[in-house]
């Protein structure tokens, strides 16, 4: 059976997934000895962690169910929608944990909770109007974007207010 088109693309977002999971050990480190996280980084730091997880692994769904549905709008469908409800999920749990944390007035937090929305509407839309690669890797890298954010703001937050920035 040949290869799923794009099948490239989408390791290659598989990769950058993982790499981006790596810096989690760089933001472990950025506070001082015998400092703590409070609860909304430490929310942060978890959503670095699994957002990084979660894209590696959708990005090869599609690769999974290829050879099963031996057609690619198919393989797409299935995953975007597979993965739309399992993000839906996730944002709801991770929006009540960012409301108990009371960081819901934080503008990280807002562009990260968009950002999480963004990427459940791209995956629906992929589902049920689309079924195409190019919307599903736009999914993954909007998601992704969730961890990007996460991790410039426990830098900045370690680091203090950047001049201009």
């Amino acid at each position: 059976m040949p290869a799923m088109p794009g099948d490239s693309l989408l390791i290659g977002i598989a990769q950058l997934a993982i790499v981006v999971a790596g810096f989690t050990a760089i933001s472990a480190t950025l506070l001082p000895g015998g400092s703590k996280w409070n609860q909304a980084q430490g929310i942060r730091l978890r959503t670095i962690v699994s957002t990084s997880f979660n894209v590696a692994f959708e990005s090869l769904l599609p690769l999974i169910a290829f050879p099963a549905l031996a057609d690619e709008r198919s393989s797409l469908v299935l995953s975007s929608t597979l993965i739309a409800i399992y993000l839906t999920a996730v944002v709801l749990i991770r929006a009540r944990q960012t409301v108990r944390a009371r960081a819901l007035h934080m503008r990280a937090t807002q562009l990260i909770l968009t950002a999480a929305v963004g990427s459940v509407v791209l995956f629906a839309l992929d589902a049920l109007v689309f079924g195409s690669l190019t919307v599903y890797a736009l999914a993954l890298c909007v998601q992704l974007s969730v961890a990007a954010i996460s991790f410039y703001s426990l830098v900045s937050a370690a680091t203090g207010p950047s001049p201009g920035g």
